[in-house]
């Protein structure tokens, strides 16, 4: 019986990691100081299912775009105030090192440890910062022009041939090179808990002049109905001209298969409990007349 208890425990958390993946995310920030271009990537295990053709600047809740100027993107445990400081203390002139010293100090959010932050400037000054309470892998790397972090991925390889890959399409336009890192990541295996690399894919690249909740470049992929993987998805259309479209999940589909096998095995786990229980209110001792 103990350990039929224990593996219910066992299967219980499965369950809520698997429901709540808050934390799973790759990005790239990189910038073109020839265009003026600024712009972010992002992959995840996370669904961004309220988007709609109405909406196509929601997902920019990650993310810092002011146009001419800089980018940055804000992930993991989301401070959602974070984005909005970002672009605030890039427009107030502050260097990179300095606006992640900003939304993680303390006396702006009372959990920093919890986020994943990334910045870069037009002058190439980049910055990135994680916090100690991500989980493995967690990590940021810089270069000139660009930062890459993630967080729960598969490796620490995620992040490095996401910068590989944007380093060495340097003859490409921004968005070109920003999609090239994402699709990296996801061939180094991105996320450690989808059954794809990822859940939600986006693309933000601003011009300078753009307004920065509809940038030149936005588009927004969530899971595929046909179980294709977003980040591919996302990459095919960009080669295809698409610069502005977003692909919403269908109803109901985002987790079906993690939460839907968490369930049923907790389900029968809970079945099984309850057939020994009454087994065993069947099978008392014969304690004689």
């Amino acid at each position: 019986m103990r350990r039929a208890t224990t593996l219910l425990i066992v299967a219980t958390t499965c369950l809520l990691v698997l429901a709540n993946p808050a934390g799973a995310t790759w990005s790239v920030v990189g910038v073109d100081p020839e265009t003026g271009e600024v712009g972010v990537a992002i992959a995840s295990c996370v669904p961004v299912s309220a988007v709609d053709e109405g909406k196509l600047s929601e997902p920019l809740f990650l993310v810092a775009l002011v146009p001419g100027v800089g980018a940055g993107v804000s992930q993991a445990n989301v401070n959602v105030e974070a984005p909005p400081q970002m672009a605030t203390l890039l427009e107030l002139g502050k260097t990179a090192d300095e606006v992640i010293a900003g939304v993680s100090d303390k006396s702006f959010d009372d959990r920093p440890q919890a986020r994943q932050h990334g910045v870069v400037r037009l002058d190439g000054n980049a910055s990135g910062f994680t916090g100690t309470e991500n989980d493995a892998f967690a990590g940021d790397i810089q270069d000139a022009n660009v930062t890459v972090q993630g967080n729960i991925l598969v490796s620490e390889a995620v992040i490095e041939d996401a910068l590989a890959a944007y380093n060495s399409t340097s003859d490409l336009p921004l968005a070109d090179r920003l999609v090239a890192a994402l699709v990296a990541g996801s061939e180094a295996g991105g996320d450690s808990r989808c059954v794809e690399t990822a859940l939600f894919a986006h693309l933000a690249v601003a011009s300078p002049g753009d307004d920065p909740t509809n940038p030149t470049v936005l588009l927004t992929y969530g899971s595929m109905s046909d179980g294709d993987n977003p980040v591919l998805a996302l990459s095919r259309d960009f080669a295809n001209g698409a610069r502005q479209k977003v692909v919403t999940p269908p109803a109901g589909t985002s987790f079906v298969k993690p939460v839907g096998f968490a369930i049923g095995a907790l389900l029968l786990l809970m079945l099984v409990l309850g057939w020994r229980k009454r087994q065993s209110s069947l099978t008392l001792p014969d304690r004689g007349n």
